[in-house]
């Protein structure tokens, strides 16, 4: 909100009654694809892979984008538990 209590949305506009932020609903893009642990599971069923190999099956499986392939594949990120490194090939532990 502003100084005089308008919500303005990412491109400092007001938002109008039955707007969102994005504005309307025909120009807000469609949610993320989520990327779960089955995911991870079904690229990994034949073995170790490199980060670029497991990056590229994981975005043809889901659809998901290269960055978010690549951020569920850190091995410090959300799936770090069940991801492991060795020599400099991924595995899936579950």
């Amino acid at each position: 909100m502003n100084e005089k209590g308008i919500e303005l949305d990412w491109a400092g506009q007001p938002i109008r009654q039955g707007e969102g932020y994005g504005g309307r609903p025909e120009n807000i893009p469609e949610c993320a694809v989520a990327v779960t642990e089955t995911n991870l599971a079904a690229i990994f069923e034949n073995g170790p892979l490199t980060r670029a190999e497991a990056a590229k099956l994981l975005q043809s499986n889901t659809g998901a984008s290269r960055a978010t392939c690549y951020r569920v594949l850190d091995l410090k990120g959300r799936f770090a538990k069940s991801l492991r490194n060795e020599n400099d090939m991924l595995t899936w532990r579950r």
